[in-house]
């Protein structure tokens, strides 16, 4: 019986040294940890942001900076807005300040980083997949097909597609995520710049017009929604999103009720496009010598709508020509009458 107590005695005492032990490891790191220099570890943000948004605490606010594709030079501001940055695709819980600047994991922050940084390759860090589905896509294929210059990555996300940041210039590294209205809206202008005539088009679908309203949100679709965002193929080919095999999933996304006859929806009329109609015009004057050209534009929906759309206006037109003929007709017999019965009014007095 003495034993069995003895026994649990010392358990008691070993267990209560174990745990004193674990709260002294506990102590010992935290006075270590807070009374050390600052060091950045992969998935902490903290270091990096606590210095680069303080003006006070940078020995350099701003630095100039070599492009390491084109040689372009510009001096760029070391000054991150937070509220921003959290905002846009690079700022959510998932992604750190080290996945692009590498070589800061584990430095000493005391006394500030080394000035020059490697620069950060965009493409070969994260991005590598969309660059290959963009380089491999039909899109590029035919701007070189017709020497045309390629767009890099740059051109379409480093212009309308940044958010201004509050210092006033455009930072690759506030882009604003893909379901941001704004960077939605922005897309379509950017996509517009080089495809005029498909914007408008598009201005005349119930999708755009909508859009033009500034609605632009994930129910709205705009280019990217239905061509791809990178990997943007010709109609033609099979896994193109608006091709015939793929169009019935595309639209599917938007549209559960979607079928053979849903798809069969004009994407981009052609109501309002007078080259349009000069090609009908064309066609017609060249029936006899080319009567294929003119079967095909016929039985094009395109073709059929823009038949109906002119059917249309031409009811509206003289729907409300007969009635401002009839009403200015009215106005004028109001005027006769009136002029004759103050004409009697007047033989009366007499």
């Amino acid at each position: 019986m003495v034993y069995k107590l003895k026994e649990s005695l010392v358990l008691r005492v070993l267990s209560g040294l174990g745990d004193f032990k674990w709260f002294a490891h506990f102590i010992i790191s935290v006075v270590v940890v807070s009374l050390s220099p600052a060091v950045l570890t992969a998935g902490d943000n903290g270091p990096c942001i606590e210095c680069h948004t303080k003006p006070d605490k940078l020995k350099t606010a701003e630095k100039a900076k070599i492009d390491p594709v084109t040689g372009e030079i510009r001096v760029v501001s070391m000054l991150i807005d937070e509220g921003t940055f959290k905002a846009s695709a690079h700022g959510g819980e998932d992604f750190f300040c080290t996945d692009c600047h590498q070589d800061l994991e584990g430095a000493d922050l005391s006394e500030g980083h080394k000035p020059n940084l490697k620069p950060v390759d965009c493409i070969t860090f994260c991005h590598d997949d969309p660059a290959e589905d963009y380089l491999q896509s039909s899109h590029v294929k035919l701007m070189k097909e017709n020497n045309r210059d390629v767009p890099t990555c740059k051109d379409c996300h480093a212009g309308l597609t940044y958010h201004y940041t509050p210092m006033g210039e455009k930072s690759p590294r506030d882009v604003p995520r893909g379901t941001d209205p704004v960077h939605r809206r922005l897309t379509i202008e950017s996509c517009g710049t080089c495809h005029q005539e498909y914007l408008s088009s598009y201005r005349n679908n119930a999708h755009g017009q909508v859009a033009s309203l500034g609605y632009t949100t994930i129910d709205i679709p705009v280019c990217f929604d239905c061509h791809g965002k990178h990997k943007i193929l010709n109609s033609e080919d099979p896994e193109s999103k608006v091709g015939k095999e793929r169009i019935l999933e595309t639209c599917g996304n938007c549209h559960a009720n979607a079928n053979a006859s849903f798809v069969k929806h004009i994407e981009h009329p052609q109501i309002k496009n007078i080259k349009y109609y000069k090609k009908l015009l064309t066609a017609l004057k060249n029936a006899r010598s080319n009567p294929e050209d003119l079967k095909n534009l016929i039985k094009s929906p395109q073709t059929i709508l823009c038949l109906v759309f002119v059917a249309y206006m031409g009811i509206l037109a003289f729907t409300f020509s007969s009635f401002g003929v009839h009403s200015l007709l009215c106005w004028f017999a109001t005027v006769r009458d009136e002029y004759k019965r103050k004409g009697h009014a007047d033989e009366d007095q007499h």
